[in-house]
Protein backbone atom coordinates (compact mmCIF):
# COMPACT_ATOMS: atom_id res chain seq x y z
CA UNK A 1 0.00 0.00 0.00
CA UNK A 2 1.61 3.39 -0.69
CA UNK A 3 1.27 6.22 2.00
CA UNK A 4 -0.57 9.16 1.88
CA UNK A 5 2.62 11.07 1.93
CA UNK A 6 4.12 9.50 -0.93
CA UNK A 7 1.16 9.42 -2.88
CA UNK A 8 0.83 13.23 -2.41
CA UNK A 9 4.67 13.92 -3.17
CA UNK A 10 4.24 11.83 -6.65
CA UNK A 11 1.06 14.33 -7.12
CA UNK A 12 2.47 17.20 -6.57
CA UNK A 13 5.20 16.59 -8.71
CA UNK A 14 3.25 15.37 -11.59
CA UNK A 15 1.19 18.79 -10.90
CA UNK A 16 4.65 20.68 -10.96
CA UNK A 17 5.53 19.03 -14.26
CA UNK A 18 2.36 20.16 -15.74
CA UNK A 19 3.35 23.76 -14.90
CA UNK A 20 6.93 23.49 -15.88
CA UNK A 21 5.74 21.94 -19.19
CA UNK A 22 2.68 24.88 -19.18
CA UNK A 23 5.42 27.18 -18.72
CA UNK A 24 7.93 25.77 -21.14
CA UNK A 25 5.43 25.66 -23.69
CA UNK A 26 3.85 29.56 -22.65
CA UNK A 27 7.65 30.56 -23.01
CA UNK A 28 7.73 29.20 -26.25
CA UNK A 29 5.06 31.09 -27.40
CA UNK A 30 6.22 33.90 -26.80
CA UNK A 31 9.35 33.19 -28.56
CA UNK A 32 7.11 32.67 -31.50
CA UNK A 33 5.07 35.71 -31.02
CA UNK A 34 7.98 37.75 -30.98
CA UNK A 35 9.47 35.90 -34.23
CA UNK A 36 5.55 36.72 -35.65
CA UNK A 37 6.38 40.22 -34.79
CA UNK A 38 9.49 40.48 -36.53
CA UNK A 39 8.03 38.84 -39.65
CA UNK A 40 5.57 41.28 -39.62
CA UNK A 41 7.55 44.62 -39.39
CA UNK A 42 9.64 43.25 -42.38
CA UNK A 43 6.58 43.31 -44.68
CA UNK A 44 6.01 46.74 -43.01
CA UNK A 45 9.83 47.49 -44.59
CA UNK A 46 8.89 45.61 -48.33
CA UNK A 47 6.00 48.04 -48.24
CA UNK A 48 8.33 51.58 -47.51
CA UNK A 49 11.20 50.71 -48.84
CA UNK A 50 10.85 50.81 -52.43
CA UNK A 51 8.71 53.95 -51.83
CA UNK A 52 11.89 55.52 -50.40
CA UNK A 53 14.16 54.10 -53.05
CA UNK A 54 11.46 55.75 -55.59
CA UNK A 55 10.81 52.15 -57.01
CA UNK A 56 7.44 52.22 -56.16
CA UNK A 57 4.87 55.61 -56.55
CA UNK A 58 3.86 56.92 -52.58
CA UNK A 59 0.91 55.08 -51.34
CA UNK A 60 -0.53 55.94 -48.14
CA UNK A 61 -2.93 53.33 -47.74
CA UNK A 62 -0.49 50.95 -48.33
CA UNK A 63 1.92 52.15 -45.60
CA UNK A 64 -0.59 52.78 -43.29
CA UNK A 65 -1.92 49.26 -43.81
CA UNK A 66 1.53 47.75 -43.26
CA UNK A 67 1.63 49.76 -39.85
CA UNK A 68 -1.60 48.53 -38.90
CA UNK A 69 -0.46 44.87 -39.55
CA UNK A 70 2.58 45.16 -38.13
CA UNK A 71 0.75 46.61 -34.65
CA UNK A 72 -1.73 43.86 -34.92
CA UNK A 73 1.03 41.47 -35.09
CA UNK A 74 3.10 43.26 -32.08
CA UNK A 75 0.44 43.79 -29.59
CA UNK A 76 1.18 41.81 -26.80
CA UNK A 77 5.23 42.92 -27.01
CA UNK A 78 5.46 43.87 -23.42
CA UNK A 79 4.54 40.13 -22.21
CA UNK A 80 7.23 37.95 -24.87
CA UNK A 81 10.36 39.17 -22.62
CA UNK A 82 10.31 36.54 -19.41
CA UNK A 83 13.14 35.26 -18.48
CA UNK A 84 12.20 32.27 -19.23
CA UNK A 85 12.63 33.21 -22.82
CA UNK A 86 16.10 34.03 -23.03
CA UNK A 87 18.49 32.27 -25.37
CA UNK A 88 20.09 30.10 -22.69
CA UNK A 89 16.92 28.68 -21.67
CA UNK A 90 15.20 25.90 -22.44
CA UNK A 91 12.55 27.41 -24.29
CA UNK A 92 15.38 29.65 -25.83
CA UNK A 93 17.08 26.76 -27.19
CA UNK A 94 13.45 25.10 -28.48
CA UNK A 95 12.29 27.95 -30.39
CA UNK A 96 15.92 28.97 -31.64
CA UNK A 97 15.80 32.57 -30.51
CA UNK A 98 17.65 35.34 -32.40
CA UNK A 99 17.42 37.37 -29.37
CA UNK A 100 20.56 38.42 -27.57
CA UNK A 101 21.37 38.30 -23.81
CA UNK A 102 21.33 41.90 -24.00
CA UNK A 103 18.00 42.40 -24.03
CA UNK A 104 17.87 41.37 -19.94
CA UNK A 105 21.32 43.11 -19.12
CA UNK A 106 20.54 46.10 -20.61
CA UNK A 107 16.92 46.41 -19.98
CA UNK A 108 16.84 50.44 -20.03
CA UNK A 109 18.83 50.01 -23.46
CA UNK A 110 16.39 47.44 -24.85
CA UNK A 111 13.41 49.57 -24.02
CA UNK A 112 15.26 52.95 -25.05
CA UNK A 113 15.33 51.17 -28.55
CA UNK A 114 11.97 49.98 -28.33
CA UNK A 115 10.74 53.73 -27.19
CA UNK A 116 12.46 55.01 -30.43
CA UNK A 117 11.37 52.64 -32.42
CA UNK A 118 7.45 53.56 -31.34
CA UNK A 119 8.08 57.10 -31.80
CA UNK A 120 9.82 57.12 -35.48
CA UNK A 121 6.75 54.29 -36.65
CA UNK A 122 4.48 57.14 -35.20
CA UNK A 123 5.71 59.60 -37.39
CA UNK A 124 5.62 57.75 -40.21
CA UNK A 125 2.08 57.07 -39.37
CA UNK A 126 1.40 60.42 -39.07
CA UNK A 127 3.04 61.77 -42.45
CA UNK A 128 0.39 63.06 -44.63
CA UNK A 129 2.21 63.26 -47.77
CA UNK A 130 5.18 61.61 -49.47
CA UNK A 131 7.68 64.79 -48.48
CA UNK A 132 6.66 64.15 -44.60
CA UNK A 133 6.72 59.93 -45.44
CA UNK A 134 10.22 60.20 -46.73
CA UNK A 135 11.24 62.63 -43.99
CA UNK A 136 9.79 60.62 -40.93
CA UNK A 137 10.96 57.31 -42.74
CA UNK A 138 15.11 57.37 -42.03
CA UNK A 139 14.61 57.26 -38.19
CA UNK A 140 12.30 54.03 -38.44
CA UNK A 141 14.74 52.35 -40.48
CA UNK A 142 17.87 53.73 -38.26
CA UNK A 143 15.54 52.51 -35.17
CA UNK A 144 15.27 48.83 -36.54
CA UNK A 145 18.63 48.99 -37.00
CA UNK A 146 20.14 49.98 -34.15
CA UNK A 147 17.87 47.38 -31.87
CA UNK A 148 18.94 44.41 -34.29
CA UNK A 149 22.55 45.53 -34.53
CA UNK A 150 22.63 45.35 -30.31
CA UNK A 151 19.85 42.92 -29.69
CA UNK A 152 19.68 40.68 -32.27
CA UNK A 153 22.08 37.62 -32.92
CA UNK A 154 22.87 37.24 -36.53
CA UNK A 155 21.69 33.93 -38.28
Amino acid sequence: MVSKTVLGLFTAGVIALGFTSSAMADAKASIEARQACMKANGGMMKVMVPIIKGQKPYDKAAIDAAIAASQKACGGWADWWGADTKPDTAAGKAAKTEAKAEIWSDAAGFEAAGTAYLTAEAAVLASTDEASFKAAFPALGKSCQGCHEKFRQAD
